[in-house]
């Protein structure tokens, strides 16, 4: 009998599922293969880990980055730009890493810097910060403690010295070349504000300029009220000279008579018969008499406007006149004072003009002494500064402090388990890989081959053939049934479930 299509495939099927429970009774079918895979493994990498995993010492150095307003750190003072402070730390942890620093101990140390040792330093040394402190700490890997705590020191050291070259300038074409270029330009700023003042015939600029315009002020205000006061004094004569068209030139002064001299010697007469008479004697009563008719002709106003008239100037009128004359007087002076002033005027406008026109030019001339002196100022201090700090020794005078250098450590690194249990997971991975794929292809080279079934009875309909289905013969695969329990119980138990 031969067997349909469908039923090889169905036993294709049988045989390539398999689950968890087939894996373990297939895995436990191969202990002994994947123990031994295990330890021809693990047995030679586990030596070759330990031997080539060889302990080392970790040797670190501990520096405090202080913030001082004193320090040439960029930022450190209170200028605009200000650096952070994880900016600052960050700059010095990568200052300190550089391979510049490396080189320079290496020169130091050796003479000469070796790409290999540069690599080799690269590898071993590492900074890292403490958290939420200002400390930087140095290490440094070596199989040796003494060479480790060595070598981070004399890194840490060269690192200072690096720093503060690198922040003053160091020796060569540093603050002092550059204080030596900044007193020649503030020397040559002032020599061209000497020549300019003295082309220009100014010894002060500041105190002529202030004089001038004090002078124009003075000048222009004199000069407007001498203008008013001839205008005051014009309209003051001319106000005089319209009074005395009213009042006339000559008046008449008195009229000169004899009636009161008549009557003051009839008075006197009087008064000498009354020295040698009664009062009533005929002849005192007599000039009694022509005392009292004078006296009467008088009072009548009969001698008034009578006798010789004497006429002369009018003395306001003539006052009058003087007055108009000091005013116009005035106004003439004060017009010639005007006149004078405005030239004056005109004069000090040129002067403060043309200082005006210069002022650009020594503004800006003032402004590069002031800038180059303070540049020299400040470079003088700065290089007085670096020299004070290269004199001291490292960590000393500098925002950087050592705070602990390292010493030998006493108690080293290794790798050495970890790489040993790495090994033995690898060594058990592949050993269990393998016992795996070793017990399946065993599985499937033992299993026999399923028996032949004869088909059904067919009839002629095609569509009773294209349904009709083999009938399974129990007599035949009941051996392979027994034959497979005795070899792999637990995958026959799963056959037969499924």
């Amino acid at each position: 009998m031969t067997s349909t299509p469908s039923d090889s495939s169905a036993d294709g099927r049988a045989r390539r599922e398999l689950d968890l429970v087939d894996l373990v009774a297939i895995a436990w079918t191969q202990r002994l293969f994947i123990i031994l895979i295990t330890f021809l493994i693990f047995i030679p990498l586990a030596i070759a880990a330990y031997l080539s995993l060889t302990p080392t010492y970790t040797a670190g150095s501990r520096l405090l980055v202080i913030m001082d307003d004193e320090d040439l750190t960029p930022g450190a003072a209170g200028a605009g730009g200000e650096f952070m402070f994880d900016q600052i730390m960050q700059s010095e942890a990568d200052l300190l890493a550089s391979e510049e620093v490396k080189r320079r101990m290496l020169i130091e140390l050796t003479g000469s810097a070796d790409p290999e040792q540069l690599k080799t330093l690269g590898e071993g040394f590492g900074v890292s910060r403490a958290p939420n402190a200002s400390f930087l700490i140095a290490t440094f890997k070596n199989p040796d403690p003494v060479v480790a705590a060595n070598t981070v020191n004399a890194i840490v050291d060269a690192y200072l010295r690096y720093r503060v070259e690198l922040l003053t300038g160091g020796y060569e074409g540093g603050v002092q070349a550059r204080l030596d270029a900044a007193e020649r330009d503030a020397r040559a700023a002032q020599m061209a504000l000497r020549l300019f003042m003295s082309d220009n015939d100014i010894t002060d600029f500041e105190t002529e300029l202030n004089s001038a315009l004090g002078r124009l002020a003075d000048i222009q205000g004199r000069k407007l009220a001498a203008e008013a006061d001839a205008a005051q004094a014009r309209a003051l004569a001319q106000a005089l000279e319209d009074r005395l068209q009213n009042i006339p030139q000559t008046i008449e002064l008195y009229v000169e008579n004899s009636v009161t001299g008549q009557l003051l010697d009839l008075q006197v007469r009087q008064a000498g018969l009354m020295a040698r008479y009664q009062p009533d004697a005929p002849p005192v009563i007599a000039v009694q008499r022509e005392i009292e008719a004078l006296e009467r002709f008088v009072e009548e106003g009969r001698a008034n406007s009578q006798g010789q008239r004497r006429t002369g100037v009018n003395p306001i009128w003539q006052e009058l006149e003087s007055s108009r004359l000091q005013q116009e007087s005035n106004a003439a002076g004060q017009a010639r004072l005007a006149s004078s002033l405005n030239s004056q005027l005109r004069d000090a406008r040129a002067e403060v003009d043309r200082l005006r026109a210069l002022q650009s030019d020594y503004d800006r001339l003032t402004r590069a002494v002031a800038a180059r002196s303070a540049a020299a100022d400040q470079l003088s201090v700065q290089a007085a500064d670096a020299m004070a700090r290269r004199e001291m020794p490292p960590g000393g005078a500098d925002a950087i402090r050592i705070v602990s250098r390292a010493t030998p450590p006493v108690q080293a690194s290794s790798k050495r388990k970890l790489a040993v249990m790495a090994v033995g997971v690898l060594a058990g991975g592949v050993a269990l890989l393998l016992g795996l794929i070793r017990g399946y292809v065993i599985t499937l080279r033992d299993a026999p081959e399923p028996a032949p079934r004869s088909p059904a009875p067919q009839t002629p309909s095609p569509t009773h053939n294209s349904r009709s289905e083999p009938q399974p013969d129990p007599d035949a695969s009941e051996p392979t049934r027994s034959r497979s329990r005795t070899r792999l119980p637990v995958l026959a138990r799963v056959s037969e479930t499924r």
